[in-house]
């Protein structure tokens, strides 16, 4: 069964994608946003607060707020959301979680205020205070996504703008949501369901200074000056192979392994095959076919 696809965009999405890119510690050196722009967001809060959200975020893992940002009928800036969401009572909070076959947790409204306690916090000391064209650019983006669906190119625009996720359908799949997201770049994230699937997906919406390599080259570039990368990319040149394949044919542990393929998937380098629960990876030639030219096209203008 074919799925179909949308692209969807409200400033809140892009708040609980910047708060949840704050909060994982462990992906801070791979974020592109980097440490420096970590601190400057350190230092609007005390760091007794930090820890509370932090639990917080602990406490709530597993549960998305997506399904219900989507379906939010009316305004959603952070406000506008939580204010619906906090007026939903708990038989409509399940009502929406049955309709989309969500799992839902027994503390389902608990989480919900919860969530909604520090997004509101993190809107009013960072999100209300960003540069205002991060916004405007994403919201731009998912128009001009938007405008490129016509139904039948369904697995090609998802190939496209996650830099080479490759989604296969299944009998369960129904429906794709492509979200664009600024702050958790180069990171592309997923929430899956039974029937649905939300697709964060990274954009560089902000140029680089006058002059400097256009973001998508960096990565290129970056991801090819290492030894065990080039490795890697050999040996995914004529064949898919699981995480755990690759592990054992490099021969280090998985954490270096899933380290070295961030950074091979944000330069667009690997097909990510996704089928149903199972994913392979294999060589994606098209970026490499592309790299001589982006140079060129670079040094010479």
């Amino acid at each position: 069964m074919e799925y179909s696809i949308e692209v969807d965009f409200a400033p809140i999405y892009e708040c609980v994608s910047s708060l949840t890119a704050f909060m994982n510690k462990q992906n801070h050196n791979a974020l592109e946003a980097g440490k420096l722009w970590v601190r400057e967001v350190q230092d609007r809060f005390a760091p007794a607060r930090i820890l509370q959200m932090s639990d917080t975020m602990k406490a709530t893992d597993g549960f998305s707020l997506a399904p219900y940002i989507w379906t939010c009928p009316g305004e959603r800036s952070v406000d506008g959301f939580f204010n619906w969401l906090e007026d939903l009572s708990t038989g409509q909070l399940y009502d929406i979680a049955a309709g989309l076959k969500l799992s839902v947790p027994p503390n389902l409204p608990e989480l919900r205020n919860r969530t909604a306690e520090a997004l509101r916090e993190w809107d009013s000391a960072y999100f209300q205070h960003i540069d205002p064209s991060i916004l405007k650019g994403l919201a731009q983006e998912a128009e001009t996504r938007r405008s490129h669906l016509n139904g039948t190119n369904n697995q090609e625009i998802y190939e496209q703008v996650t830099e080479g996720m490759r989604l296969y359908p299944n009998s369960h799949l129904k429906k794709v949501i492509l979200i664009p997201q600024y702050h958790a770049r180069p990171f592309v994230t997923s929430a899956i369901f039974d029937e649905v699937i939300f697709t964060h997906y990274s954009c560089d919406i902000l140029p680089p200074a006058p002059g400097r390599p256009a973001h998508g080259l960096m990565r290129l570039t970056r991801a090819l000056s290492d030894e065990t990368r080039l490795y890697i990319l050999r040996l995914l040149a004529d064949r898919q192979l699981t995480f755990t394949e690759i592990v054992r044919e490099v021969n280090l542990s998985k954490s270096t392994i899933h380290y070295h393929l961030i950074a091979l998937r944000a330069a667009g380098l690997v097909i990510v095959h996704v089928d149903h629960k199972s994913t392979s990876y294999s060589l994606r030639r098209e970026a490499l076919n592309k790299l001589s030219g982006e140079i060129a096209t670079y040094i010479e203008d």
